[in-house]
């Protein structure tokens, strides 16, 4: 059981080596390829980025560069878990920090209406008045006498 777990580990250490993630940038304009370390493997700019200046070419890198690194972490946390179990990820997570989707994860949540756009107050609805023709028609619902 010890040696299995041994030779796990070490394919998970070669794995976790040689692990990248590509990510496109949303507006498709950057790729880029980097490892849970953040070292970058591979960068392709679309021309129409660079016409943009070097402010915007700045900004999308660094966001591409963020993105792919988290990917990158992301897998490798996922991998770690299928090879050591949840146990022992959720014990790495507590030392090293959440992962990048449970730390970037948030909930749906429906944008509050402005002001001008509140909707309509709801009113009270009418309330049911007994009616004393009501029991009338049912003891005798068809108006035979």
């Amino acid at each position: 059981m010890n040696e299995e777990r041994i030779q796990a580990t070490e394919q998970l250490r070669r794995d976790l080596e040689v692990l990248t993630a590509t990510v496109e940038h949303p507006n498709g304009l950057c790729m880029v390829t980097a490892s849970p370390k953040g070292e970058i493997r591979a960068l392709h700019l679309h021309p129409a980025l660079l016409q943009q200046g070097a402010q915007a070419v700045g900004e999308v890198v660094t966001e591409t560069v963020r993105l792919a690194t988290n990917a990158a972490v992301q897998t490798s946390f996922n991998k770690m878990a299928l090879a050591l179990g949840d146990g022992i990820a959720i014990d790495v997570e507590s030392i090293a920090g959440d992962s990048p989707f449970r730390s970037t994860w948030n909930p749906v949540v429906p944008p509050k209406p402005a002001a001008g756009d509140a909707p309509p107050e709801r009113r009270p609805r009418t309330p049911i008045v007994d009616d004393p023709d009501e029991d009338a028609f049912f003891e005798n619902p068809f108006g035979r006498r």
